[in-house]
């Protein structure tokens, strides 16, 4: 059977794409704990001298001044178990789940998506650690199925938003694209799906059976803690659970969260290192709120020079 994660980065910011990663192990049933399987060279916290592997909520693990190497050294390992996913960021965004490729073409910000997927990763230790972690699975009976991440620039974020209608139905929508995408990989195998709630949402349901068509849906729990569902089709069942801190309570959706992490940092670094080559005075941003608006305020004049197009510049909501 299979267990996957779930989540998101960049659901808040005013600059930059949102995006939504996701990972997928085979195991021998549904209580593994992965923590607990890859001990020996994985920790969710570890001390200040120990050099095992950082999986947890990404939150947690891109802090501090050594963040950035922690998160890359994560999403550079896993790359390593399978390296056809993508150690060149343009192969990394362009493998399924995607979207329509013309949003990035029309945004020169992210030009031809050149250079490694994580450019601050050692490749020997990455490989040091691959072998370790691919031990350590197969020692317990599990395997590592892959990972990845949905990106969605601002430009097919407000398309999105036009045609949905709200940031929650975005978010869902994309969840929806990665839910489809695993359950496809998976197949006919039984499933467990982890992931985040959704805001302060509980009920799932009607929207799990609009966007997946199972020929039945069971609902085992719909609290504020947790919304757990099965979903059949013929003879397989998913379960999928909605919980409050699921990147820190399950590794493959720790995984997930550092995937999509990764995925915006690299694309606002190519976004950044754009707008600094035109606007060289400009301090760059992460996109988040405040600061997002300050860079707008900075370049306001800049940006009218060039004619730039905000709507695929600037997240409506």
């Amino acid at each position: 059977m299979f267990i996957a994660g779930i989540d998101e980065a960049g659901y808040g910011p005013l600059l930059g794409p949102f995006t939504a990663g996701w990972s997928l192990f085979r195991v021998p049933s549904t209580d593994t704990n992965l923590w607990e399987v890859t001990s020996d060279c994985v920790a969710q916290k570890p001390g200040r001298k120990d050099r095992r592997l950082r999986i947890d909520d990404s939150k947690r693990v891109n802090t501090g001044p050594h963040g950035r190497t922690r998160l890359e050294r994560a999403v550079a390992t896993f790359l390593s178990l399978e390296p056809k996913l993508g150690v060149n960021l343009r192969a990394w965004l362009e493998a399924p789940p995607t979207g329509d490729r013309s949003w990035f073409r029309m945004a020169p910000w992210f030009g031809a998506l050149l250079g490694p997927t994580c450019p601050s990763s050692d490749v020997e230790r990455a490989h040091l650690d691959a072998t370790l972690l691919r031990r350590a699975l197969l020692s317990s009976g599990c395997t590592f199925e892959g990972f990845g991440a949905r990106a969605v620039p601002a430009g097919e974020w407000n398309h999105l938003l036009n045609t949905h209608g709200s940031k929650a139905d975005v978010l869902f929508k994309i969840s929806m694209e990665v839910v489809s995408h695993v359950l496809q990989l998976s197949q006919p195998a039984p499933l467990r799906i982890e992931m985040d709630r959704h805001g302060a949402r509980r009920s799932y349901a009607s929207r799990l059976e609009e966007a997946l068509s199972p020929d039945s849906i069971q609902i085992h729990a719909e609290t504020q803690k947790a919304s757990l569902y099965t979903l059949s089709w013929q003879e397989r069942e998913v379960q999928i659970r909605f919980s409050e801190g699921a990147d820190g309570n399950f590794f493959p959706v720790a995984l997930a969260s550092l995937a999509a992490k990764q995925t915006r940092e690299r694309l606002m670094d190519l976004w950044n290192q754009w707008h600094s080559e035109r606007f060289p005075e400009i301090r760059p941003t992460k996109g988040y709120a405040q600061d997002g608006k300050r860079w707008l305020n900075e370049t306001r004049e800049g940006r009218q020079n060039l004619e730039l197009d905000n709507s695929l510049l600037i997240r409506n909501r």
